[in-house]
């Protein structure tokens, strides 16, 4: 089943909250700041998912790809790295749960 343009923009908008509450819970600025950033780049895509049929816009579509493509990489490595920056667990389990869902509904969106 392939994501529609608003699924991939919910998840990522859920993706969003989650690396901001994490924010709030890091406890170092080196962390607060890779989630900080982390949640920009989100926060661009879901911007860019809030255009109206974003897939019948070539050149917009191939740009937000792009911008996807590099996020991809940033996410899974932060899932990689999470319990190590996050010590609440609940929070870093919603976290690693969102970027899951997030990269798994944009691979089936961004082909």
């Amino acid at each position: 089943m392939n994501s529609t343009q608003q699924d991939v923009h919910d998840v990522f908008g859920e993706l969003y909250q989650s690396l901001t509450d994490a924010y709030w819970v890091a406890s170092t600025i080196t962390d607060k700041d890779r989630l900080r950033g982390a949640a920009d780049a989100v926060f661009d895509i879901v911007t860019a998912l809030n255009q109206a049929d974003i897939k019948s816009r070539t050149q917009e579509y191939a740009i937000l790809k792009g911008q996807v493509d590099v996020v991809t990489k940033k996410l899974t490595a932060l899932q990689n790295d999470i319990d190590s920056i996050i010590h609440n667990v609940s929070v870093a389990a919603n976290v690693v749960q969102a970027i899951g869902k997030a990269l798994d509904f944009g691979g089936k969106f961004f082909i």
